[in-house]
């Protein structure tokens, strides 16, 4: 191997590509690799699979740091933790269009003016939902100007003036798109100012109402900038980085200033392969080169492994960025305030990584031979037997685990047969998680006694879990039945295991309920408009577009009716639904 700066690529038998490392010195750092030291276990795995190895030599290290960089995006190796998501910033757009909207994006190609990007999509969600709440924003995609509609709930509970319905001029909701606008772009002064002249203006008219919503809205602005605000800072871009090494990954917070006022702060982990500090600084590196609104200065706790950002960064983008480790001052109090943050949220995570009190007497209680983590309830919802529905909720770790809710009709049962419609709905849960090869819940719970119990066993008996935990919850007793015993178990009130089952069961019997509604809804709308002669599935959607509701195609006159359906049918329903 040479001793020349470098990019180095492994890859494993059949030429893919595992991993891409730059280095000063290429003799040296892939030797690294092959030493008995020690080495994280993601490092380890990749050891252990390499079969071949690429170099290409540069003339220096910052043209190394580029060229892997460029490897990594567009190859996204297995083993390369860096850069491998190619998911793109979120950014809020304010389109162009009669009435503009405030949207979520992550193209800044798209027509309309692109504010941020932001860290997470939920940071841009929030900020969207701030301007629909307090700036009067519609949050609808109607395409306003060719007909009017009607106000929809947004206009009465005052989150918005109802421009669909032609409530409010686009002068006057223009203001709240030039607000929404000053507020993206960080000039909360000119907001204030533009806020209170509105109210002052709304006051001299006597228009009290609204000089109180000006008083209201100034201030939230006033409160946020406030809280904000940490430095009369004389430049505009500043980014502050700490790191804590946590076993072998290592956890970094960057606070974002812009304009002398915290605008976000972003937590990412990395893992670690050599020291923290190098490891820390080859990240951040990536992660500039690779950012769409880099600062002009980063503050950070130890400048060690960034001596090629700011070379890298000029080939770039023809501009460096400056690190600065301070030493007192306010760059030394603004880094101690992202240590804060940093220790406070580490401390809050491990908090919740710990055990639920009530999964753990729960698996005591039980005699479980380990914790119920992974916990699926089953229950069933009917009206007399009629249109029969089921639902699954999971919870892991005693919260819910909403992704992995599940819903199904009953396929094979008539009648109000509970049993039979719990046995259906277990054995098809299971049996297609046997043959997808997934991974089983530790616990699986069913709503009821020892009859819906029973029936849930049979059929785990057929598909060979007939020993998998499993356990039934009475309603009426808060009892808990077994399957190796009719004796149930009595859990005091006050105790977390109880109180954790009877909240796994309410939301499995809220779940339930809320599709069984929705199912007998749409049942009963349908079965109105499918006894009319003539009426068929694509006229029915029609009608129901049109109107709403089954009552006011019931309200509608023949004429109304004949808009959409012809003369004929409409005849006919106005007949039938009369």
């Amino acid at each position: 191997m040479p001793i020349a700066p470098g990019v180095y690529l492994f890859s494993d038998e059949k030429r893919k590509l595992l991993y891409v490392g730059k280095a000063r010195n290429l003799r040296a750092r892939v030797r690294s690799y092959f030493q008995k030291s020690l080495k994280s276990p993601r490092i380890e795995r990749m050891i252990a699979r390499i079969q071949h190895l690429e170099i290409v030599i540069t003339q220096t290290e910052s043209e190394a740091l580029l060229l892997e960089n460029s490897f990594i995006k567009n190859n996204k190796p297995h083993f390369n933790v860096l850069l491998r998501d190619d998911k793109t910033y979120p950014y809020i757009r304010i389109t162009k269009e009669p009435f503009p909207r405030v949207t979520f994006t992550r193209r800044r190609q798209k027509k309309g003016d692109i504010f941020g990007p932001f860290p997470n999509a939920k940071a841009a969600r929030q900020a969207i939902k701030l301007m629909h709440q307090h700036f009067k924003v519609r949050n609808c995609d109607l395409k306003l100007g060719e007909k009017e509609y009607r106000p929809c709930l947004q206009y009465h509970i005052k989150r918005c003036d109802a421009p669909c319905a032609f409530l409010v001029n686009e002068d006057e909701y223009m203001g709240g798109i030039t607000r929404a606008r000053l507020f993206l772009q960080g000039k909360r002064d000119d907001l204030v100012v533009e806020i209170s002249e509105q109210m002052q203006a709304a006051a001299a008219d006597m228009a009290y109402e609204r000089a109180a919503y000006f008083r209201d809205l100034l201030g939230l602005v006033t409160r946020v900038q406030l809280n904000q605000q940490v430095a009369n800072l004389s430049y505009a871009r500043l980014d502050v980085v700490v790191a804590r090494v946590e076993g072998w990954e290592v956890v970094i917070l960057i606070t974002v200033i812009r304009a002398g006022a915290v605008v976000r702060s972003a937590q990412f982990k990395v893992d670690l392969e050599d020291d923290a500090l190098s490891d820390i600084g080859k990240w951040l590196t990536h992660y500039y080169l690779n950012h769409e609104d880099p600062p002009d200065e980063i503050v950070v706790e130890n400048e060690d492994g960034l001596s090629m950002l700011a070379e890298a960064m000029t080939a770039r983008e023809k501009r460096a960025i400056q690190v600065t480790v301070p030493q007192r001052g306010t760059k030394m109090r603004l880094l101690e305030m992202t240590r804060q943050t940093l220790n406070a949220n580490l401390e809050l995570q491990a908090a919740e990584k710990e055990e639920h009190p009530g999964v753990v007497q729960l698996a005591d209680v039980l005699a479980l031979s380990q914790l119920p983590k992974r916990m699926e309830c089953f229950d069933i919802s009917n009206t007399m037997g009629t249109h029969s529905v089921a639902s699954m909720v999971s919870f892991y770790d005693g919260r819910p685990d909403k992704k992995n809710y599940r819903k199904f009709n009953i396929k094979t049962v008539e009648g109000p047969n509970d049993f039979a419609s719990m046995a259906e709905v277990v054995g098809r849960r299971y049996r297609r998680l046997l043959d997808e090869a997934k991974d089983l819940p530790d616990l699986i719970i069913v709503d009821g006694g020892l009859g819906q119990l029973h029936a849930a066993h049979e059929v785990l008996q057929e598909l060979g879990l007939g020993d998998h935990p499993l356990i039934g919850l009475a309603k009426r007793e808060e009892l808990i039945y077994r399957t190796h015993t009719n004796e149930p178990v009595a859990i005091p009130h006050h105790e977390p295991a109880l109180r954790l089952m009877q909240h796994i069961r309410n939301e499995a019997h809220r779940f339930g309920i809320t599709f069984h509604r929705q199912k007998r809804a749409k049942a009963m709308v349908h079965s109105q408009l499918e006894e009319i002669p003539g009426l068929g599935p694509t006229r029915i959607k029609k009608l129901l577009h049109h109107f709403g509701s089954v009552k006011r195609i019931r309200d509608a006159d023949q004429t109304q009716l004949a808009q959409i359906v012809g003369p004929r049918i409409a005849q006919s329903i106005r007949e039938h639904l009369k």
